[in-house]
């Protein structure tokens, strides 16, 4: 049965495909009506300019109902804002969006935040150590790993926090404490999308006392005990923020970096 012998027609989301094929435009409606409405006229000034392009596509999807197609139309022009394959010239819409497995939905807005560099994490947080969460089991300790969810804060901040090989830095901080961190921003992802996974207080004072197994340190923290809450993980309103040139290595020494205050980024050798 052709769409227009229905006695009610469906709400659609629709996609606007360049003569190159690339999706431009993510769009829904009350029916197929809305989209073949742009070609008399739209006040989007760059899809116009495709439209009166000979070669442009529409493609419709039919949706149950209208609520349907507001989530999916939201959540395609999330995913498509970031795909190099798409060229959409409509904004991202702010009420459904796409986060990292693990982060707490309320959080998912500031992936479309400007990224951050390791000197901005430094300057900002008056020094910062940056650790990575492998996707690998760690082989050289025996420890809790959060799955992939990362639904237990407390085995998230304890990954967070421990245990670090932290090399003459700890010696460093316990006699100079203010040149010690004021966190430790756990990152997480591949070096394209790293995002920050949890953020905590660090403690710049607690480093002579600072637990350790051997050559490993925990970090000293402002939050004790083991009662950890999600919001523990987002100090400075960090967590799933995206991270540029925060690259790491599989050494022990290389999966930490240590940013002072000036924002001078400090490897081990």
């Amino acid at each position: 049965m052709s769409f227009s012998s229905r006695l009610a027609p469906r709400p659609v989301v629709y996609a606007v495909r360049d003569r190159d094929n690339r999706i431009v435009y993510i769009g829904r409606g009350q029916s197929e009506d809305r989209p073949q409405s742009h070609a008399a006229g739209t006040h989007n000034a760059a899809l116009a300019a495709i439209l009166y392009t000979p070669g442009y596509t529409i493609d419709v999807a039919e949706m149950p109902d209208t609520a349907t197609a507001a989530v999916v139309e939201s959540m395609l022009i999330d995913v498509l804002s970031a795909d190099v394959k798409a060229k959409l010239v409509n904004a991202r819409r702010e009420k459904w969006r796409f986060t990292p497995l693990g982060t707490p939905p309320k959080y998912a807005h500031r992936l479309g935040l400007e990224p951050l560099t390791v000197s901005d994490l430094g300057r900002s947080l008056d020094g910062v150590l940056i650790v990575f969460h492998s996707s690998k089991p760690y082989r050289d300790l025996n420890r809790l790993q959060a799955d992939a969810a990362g639904t237990d804060p407390a085995v998230l901040a304890e990954n967070t926090v421990r245990w670090w090989q932290l090399g003459t830095w700890a010696q460093q901080w316990a006699a100079a404490p203010q040149t010690a961190p004021r966190a430790v921003v756990a990152v997480k992802g591949p070096t394209a999308r790293r995002y920050v996974r949890t953020a905590i207080a660090a403690d710049p004072v607690g480093w002579p006392t600072a637990t350790r197994d051997g050559a490993f340190y925990q970090v000293p923290t402002i939050r004790g005990g083991g009662m950890w809450t999600h919001n523990d993980l987002d100090h400075a309103q960090l967590r799933g923020r995206l991270v540029h040139d925060a690259r790491f290595s599989n050494r022990a020494q290389d999966l930490v970096i240590w940013v002072d205050a000036t924002g001078t980024e400090h490897r081990q050798p």
